[in-house]
């Protein structure tokens, strides 16, 4: 549970601190110093002493189980991304699966995958390894995104290249905030990945703004679903706007596949 950035302490005190008592029924808040919960706030709706709670926050080792886990998550409202953060650092290992898991079926067949990415017709499609380097792409987003040909790294480009805060609209809210949260997510996961661990140096050291937001201790899962709007030079700067789908190949835990796909009735939409 060590002291640095993003440890176990700072990220109890910032879960902690971003929920406000006022927000939690039967919780009373006449009287109080500051509108965010407590330690012993915390503790009292955990049903844990305020002293056991107090030590938990700073760090300190000790037999934590799942169900006390699960309750502090309950309490400082965690997403499933964060809860799985917390358990990763108290206890060495997600928590367990609610069902069954299909296990992998083998290295990735690199042929089905580009079938796959070219039969998403005009979608800009491409996939990417677990350090986002972009390792096969469909036509349409050569279209979009032409630097996609020199060997691109997607989150690379998104914090370090000047051009992606014009092209990505609301870039910090909707794009750096949420895959800096992606990145978070995946180092707890793989914490000795080489690649990843580079990846967050590299992103914290040339953008100040990314340092400055992975200060929030954001965890963020997956962008599936998400509306996004991008301001592209092919599109003449025309704003439009897509939905990510976002997956990843039964035989590829290392693989993230994602379809941008044109987006019925949102503003600019193709």
């Amino acid at each position: 549970m060590g002291g640095d950035r993003d440890s176990l302490p700072m990220l109890l005190r910032t879960w902690r601190k971003r929920t406000k008592a006022s927000d939690i029924p039967g919780l009373m808040v006449a009287g109080r110093r500051g509108e965010f919960l407590t330690q012993r706030d915390v503790a009292r709706l955990a049903g844990v002493s305020e002293r056991w709670y107090g030590a938990f926050e700073r760090g300190v080792a000790a037999e934590y189980s799942p169900d006390f886990l699960d309750r502090i998550s309950s309490v400082l409202g965690l997403s499933p991304a964060e809860r799985q953060t917390l358990y990763l650092r108290v206890l060495g290992h997600p928590p367990a699966l609610s069902g069954s898991v299909v296990a992998g079926a083998g290295p990735e067949n690199a042929g089905i995958l580009q079938q796959f990415l070219d039969n998403q017709g005009l979608a800009p499609a491409f996939a990417t390894d677990l350090a986002w380097n972009v390792i096969a792409y469909n036509e349409p987003l050569l279209q979009w995104f032409p630097r996609v040909s020199t060997g691109a790294n997607q989150m690379r480009w998104i914090f370090l290249a000047p051009e992606a805060r014009e092209q990505l609209v609301a870039w910090r809210r909707d794009w750096a905030r949420p895959l800096l949260g992606r990145i978070r997510y995946e180092r707890a996961h793989h914490p000795e990945n080489e690649a990843l661990a580079g990846l967050e140096r590299d992103i914290l050291a040339g953008s100040p703004d990314a340092q400055e937001m992975w200060d929030l201790h954001e965890v963020a899962d997956h962008s599936h679903g998400r509306l996004r709007r991008l301001r592209l030079p092919c599109h003449d700067g025309r704003e439009v706007a897509v939905r990510i789908a976002a997956m990843r190949p039964m035989s590829g835990e290392s693989l993230y596949v994602n379809v941008l796909l044109p987006a019925p009735g949102g503003a600019g939409s193709v």
